[in-house]
């Protein structure tokens, strides 16, 4: 095993234990799932990742059908095609074959491990030296802006982090012109691209084609430069990268190769997500005003030196909204460290490309407050798409990793200073500067300074971090001056204080939920599975989650989705006309039943609603079924759980899931969303439907009748369906594209009916039809996928293939 192997594994494990360290809540309970403190524990995790990693085992295991489609919320959604299921990146293949429970934290974990290694890999790249390169890794592996959406559970996120410094590291091969560089950048991307949520590699692809642009440009003016002596080349070696520079086009060219082998290796889930996503509520873009609401501002400058000067997560009271979207806080050391790095390494080109694209990166986290953000929004195609422009502290905090270990180099190398006398006597005086100014608050304040910021508001900042962090660099250069030795140990200090430093973060805002805490078949889910049928119900997260649901087949109108589609958008907003819709959609806020439109409640075919209350409710339509009290879903550990009062309520007049009709209404879907919704409300489904085209011949129609679902599974439905006349067969699942419809061996069209669901034309007679999904753009896509994965496959083996020697005269 080669010297530089051996250190890269040892390397390896050194950031395995220190993932331990900052994780070490799981490690005490290694089957809890990882959460934060905020809400109890509800958090992306359990409230969404859980139940979508569930979800692939259940439809195999169950069904033996690939999770293409999931009727069990929302009327339906597609699986396939919804950025959040990221079904094709790898790792998550466990999840067809594990607990989800058990797995999901791990992979977390796992992805902070792989990120951190990666970094330390990367400062390998650029040249520094182990230890340098090892603080990079544990900088970038427990950054708090990270660790903080690990306690959030934005689960697609971290795994797509993780990957930046390996594309990183690739595009370092493309602009070496290495031969491999285009084939392996390629992957890098799709993999980072498959792990779910594709805002954050937008940012990172569009900072480094503006530096491809940068340096093909360097490139260029070098080209038309009369050739250096030697003399004047070794004198200025930090600028140039190699000896042999790579020229403008390899590089542009290299780039844009790189991203068509991306593109065509994306493609089987591309497509289906661009189909979505034109038919998802962003579809036309976000608002700047909204966007504020998701930005770091001036005060968020206080959390560079204390990250809880405005609150923790489960209190935070500052800009942006929320602790784990807008935390500005890198580590005091860290960032030291990396103001270190800039300043001694100003002429080395990657650490300029680092800072332009750091500070970039930090000017745009500050969302609409800076005019910098709105350009970039207004002039870059698909800037506007994305919400929480604070999302850039993930490439600030990757770069702050890296030019830490650019800081760590410049204190190991003192030794080699003419001048390092002079650093050693300044180091000292700032050690004990500092020292003394660090005992004094500690005894009169406490290691707080108060701050009277707004007239009656006194914050408290912590200081003690960011003198210790001095004290360490100090200490640090110190060593660094003595010798060789010693400098190893002041950069082995520096990598210890910024573990101590970043672990301590980690374990105020981490916490796990046991395993046996989450609660099992409750009375509801009993009584549901029991009286429900193919009906729907009505009924929030906390008394029936998604993950309860699916588990247990039960059809529920809610569900957590963050980009919900425009369809279902509309048929919520004509059905309860409360401020709150999309909230209570979601499940987490109570339907306003006495306000609901009961026409359209009956025909999402909602037999039951089931209410947080321990009060009795008197509902015209609605009688009272059952009251009580289950348990929570869930406890953090070391808390008791608490039980939730419930009402169930049984619709007296509800609609089938399935059920025929004749008499149609034209509706104009290109127009005005207000227009639509207002023809939604006054719909009345026993009797008519809306629809954009009739395709049943004048004459006498069906009447409303029952029609009977012989059989339900996540991919396929078998209704049987007997007309005395020509009719539609309206179904009160979601319309969306990729729904086929076959009566033996004749296909039928399905079209939108009521705007929202789904209509198929059919004669009269008695007749089974089969509906079928299939997403919308896999096929194609999957034969691009393929094709470009066969290219990628012959591109990184044709360079092991020897050279055949040509022969000479």
């Amino acid at each position: 095993m080669s010297s530089r192997l051996f250190q890269h594994m040892i390397a390896a494990l050194v950031l395995a234990a220190f993932s331990g360290i900052c994780f070490q809540t799981l490690v005490l309970n290694p089957t809890d799932v990882l959460v934060g403190p905020q809400d109890q524990g509800h958090n992306d995790t359990t409230n969404q990742f859980i139940a979508f990693k569930s979800y692939q085992k259940f439809c195999l295991e169950q069904h033996d059908q690939f999770p293409f489609w999931n009727p069990y919320s929302l009327f339906g959604m597609p699986w396939l095609g919804s950025p959040q299921s990221s079904l094709f990146y790898p790792p998550n293949w466990v999840f067809f074959f594990s607990n989800a429970l058990t797995t999901i934290s791990w992979m977390l974990i796992f992805h902070h491990w792989w990120a951190g290694w990666g970094a330390y890999l990367l400062g390998r790249k650029y040249k520094l030296s182990f230890f340098s390169s090892l603080l990079s890794g544990i900088v970038f592996l427990a950054a708090p802006y990270f660790v903080a959406k690990t306690g959030e559970g934005h689960y697609t996120s971290i795994t797509q982090i993780a990957w930046f410094p390996w594309i990183l590291y690739g595009y370092e091969f493309l602009i070496e012109g290495r031969k491999k560089a285009v084939p392996i950048l390629a992957i890098l991307i799709s993999l980072a691209f498959f792990s779910g949520h594709v805002q954050e590699l937008f940012y990172l692809l569009l900072f480094l084609t503006a530096s491809i642009g940068i340096e093909s440009l360097i490139a260029l003016i070098q080209k038309r430069k009369p050739q250096q002596s030697e003399q004047d080349l070794s004198e200025n070696n930090e600028l140039v990268a190699t000896n042999d520079p790579v020229s403008a086009a390899t590089m542009s060219r290299g780039w844009f190769f790189a991203g068509l082998l991306t593109l065509g290796l994306v493609a089987i889930d591309l497509i289906p997500v661009s189909i979505y996503t034109q038919q998802a509520v962003r579809s036309g873009g976000i608002d700047l005003k909204v966007l504020q609401s998701g930005s770091l501002a001036a005060p968020s400058l206080l959390q560079l030196l204390d990250p809880f000067v405005w609150g923790g997560p489960d209190q935070y009271r500052g800009p942006g909204g929320y602790y784990w979207e807008a935390v500005c806080y890198f580590g005091c050391l860290p960032v030291l460290l990396a103001c270190l790095g800039c300043l001694t390494s100003f002429k080395n080109r990657t650490v300029i490309r680092l800072t332009l694209i750091g500070l970039g990166a930090f000017l745009l986290a500050f969302g609409p407050h800076l005019p910098f953000y709105t350009l970039c929004y207004k002039i870059i195609p698909g800037f506007s798409m994305f919400r929480i422009p604070a999302r850039m502290m993930w490439i600030c905090s990757l770069v702050i990793a890296m030019l830490a270990g650019f800081g760590s180099e410049a204190i190991a190398s003192l030794f080699l200073n003419s001048a390092r006398k002079r650093y050693r006597n300044f180091a000292i005086v700032c050690f004990t500067a500092v020292l003394l100014f660090l005992a004094s608050l500690l005894i009169y304040s406490g290691g707080f300074v108060s701050l009277n910021l707004n007239p009656g508001q006194i914050m408290k900042l912590q200081l003690i971090s960011i003198m210790i962090a001095v004290m360490g660099v100090s200490a640090a250069v110190f060593s660094a001056c003595l010798s060789r030795k010693t400098a190893i140990g002041g950069v082995i200090l520096l990598c210890i204080l910024c573990s101590w430093e970043l672990s301590l973060h980690s374990a105020h805002i981490l916490r796990t939920i046991p395993q046996t805490s989450f609660r099992e078949e409750t009375k509801i889910i009993e009584f549901l599975k029991e009286n429900l049928g193919q009906h729907r119900v009505l009924v929030g997260q906390k008394l029936l989650s998604d993950r309860e649901a699916w588990k247990h087949q039960i059809l529920k109108v809610q569900g957590y989705e963050p980009v919900p589609l425009v369809r279902l958008g509309l048929l919520a907003a004509a059905t309860f006309p409360q401020p709150d819709a999309a909230l209570m959609m979601a499940g987490y806020s109570e339907p306003q039943l006495n306000t609901a439109r009961p026409p359209l409640l009956n025909l999402m075919s909602i037999k039951y609603a089931i209410l947080q209350t321990d009060q009795k409710i008197e509902l015209v339509g609605w009688k009272i079924i059952e009251r009580g009290t289950i348990p929570e879903e869930f406890a953090l550990r070391n808390t008791e759980s608490a039980h939730v009062p419930y009402l169930i309520l049984e619709n007296t007049n509800p609609i089938p899931r399935a059920f025929l009709t004749g008499k149609t209404k034209p509706l104009n879907p290109n127009e005005p969303s207000k227009q639509i919704v207002d023809s939604i409300a006054n719909v009345q489904p026993r009797d008519e439907i809306l629809m954009s085209q009739d395709l049943l011949p004048a004459g006498k129609r069906q009447t409303y009748q029952a029609a009977e679902i012989l059989k339900a599974t996540p991919n396929q439905l078998q209704i049987m369906a007997e007309l005395d006349a020509p009719g539609y067969l309206v179904l009160s699942d979601i319309f969306y594209p990729g729904w086929s419809a076959r009566v033996k061996t004749a296909d039928l069209p399905v079209l939108p009916a009521d705007f929202s669901l789904r209509a198929i034309p059919l004669p009269a007679g008695k007749h089974q039809i089969l509906l079928s999904y299939e997403p919308p753009g896999f096929k194609i896509g999957r034969i691009i996928t393929i094709t470009t994965l066969a290219i990628i496959l012959i591109l990184l083996l044709m360079p092991l293939r020897s050279p055949q020697k040509t022969k000479t005269d």
